[in-house]
């Protein structure tokens, strides 16, 4: 990511929200704000007759496709587990590497209760709070947190804010793991466990270790492997998931799903006639941090 300019993948994301969202019968997850959130040209691209046809052709959804079931797959599970989380009485919502998510938008003022911590590189953080502002007024029970991953940890950022250590959290964590060094992942996840209350919940998404894909899987993890690396940020981030556990347990987490990218289409794809799924190169884990 350049100096002074949002995410380009966060601004990817958005754009293909903002496409299921406005083309997909019976949206796997509904984004209305995807669309403004995203750049000038992903708007352009969105509203160009051609392009809409192909990327929303059962071809392009067979193959580039699996893209747009990531990118909608990890938000709806991420927010179902938040509604159960809420329902059990959590009040605190952190958005790890918030991106361009649009949950502010959607849902704060549904959720007064809930108090919200959008923590991104200030750079990100600075281009969407000015998107939001033109989009209407922030709600009261927002709260954006500065960090740069790889020089400062989390619970020292949280620390900086209103964050209260002592009530439970549920942390989710979207679409930024892949592009950080796996120790760097495992040091955020190792500092939630020092800020965080137990009990309190953490929603990630990681990418699986290349080498165990195969056939179109395998072309897909390479081609955004490339994609990324043109638009200066680059996949950095695999796990295999048993070493991956091993290393979350060790640290006080109990793994409460792994979901796998088979296990995602068949919850949320299940024979659509777009043809949409999850690609099987990355997967979603729900953490809970145990209890003493």
């Amino acid at each position: 990511m350049k100096q002074g300019q949002s995410s380009r993948t966060a601004e990817a994301a958005a754009a293909l929200r903002a496409n299921h969202f406005q083309n997909a019968n019976n949206p796997v997850f509904s984004d209305p704000f995807a669309f403004e959130l995203t750049s000038r040209g992903w708007k352009k691209l969105l509203t160009t007759p051609l392009t809409v046809k192909v990327m929303n052709s059962p071809v392009f959804n067979r193959t580039l496709g699996l893209l747009t079931g990531q990118v909608v797959g990890r938000s709806r599970y991420a927010e179902d587990q938040l509604k159960a989380a809420i329902a059990r009485g959590v009040t605190q919502y952190v958005l790890v590497g918030a991106g361009l998510d649009s949950f502010t938008l959607r849902q704060a003022q549904q959720h007064p209760q809930l108090k919200i911590f959008e923590v991104d590189h200030p750079d990100t953080q600075a281009a969407k709070q000015n998107k939001l502002q033109q989009l209407g007024e922030l709600p009261e029970n927002v709260e954006f947190v500065a960090i740069d991953f790889e020089k400062e940890s989390i619970a020292d950022a949280l620390a900086r804010s209103t964050f209260q250590q002592d009530h439970t959290a549920f942390f989710s964590w979207l679409g930024t793991t892949h592009y950080l060094e796996p120790e760097t992942t495992l040091k955020t996840l190792a500092s939630i466990v020092k800020i965080a209350a137990r009990e309190s919940e953490v929603v990630l998404d990681y990418s699986i270790d290349y080498r165990e894909l195969d056939g179109i899987e395998r072309l897909g993890t390479l081609f955004v492997s490339q994609f990324t690396r043109f638009l200066k940020e680059p996949l950095k981030g695999q796990f295999r998931p048993k070493v991956l556990h091993q290393a979350v347990t060790q640290m006080g987490y109990i793994v409460m799903e792994d979901l796998s990218g088979n296990g995602l289409s068949e919850r949320y794809f299940h024979a659509r006639p777009d043809h949409i799924r999850h690609t099987i190169a990355t997967h979603m884990l729900h953490l809970r941090l145990q209890s003493i």
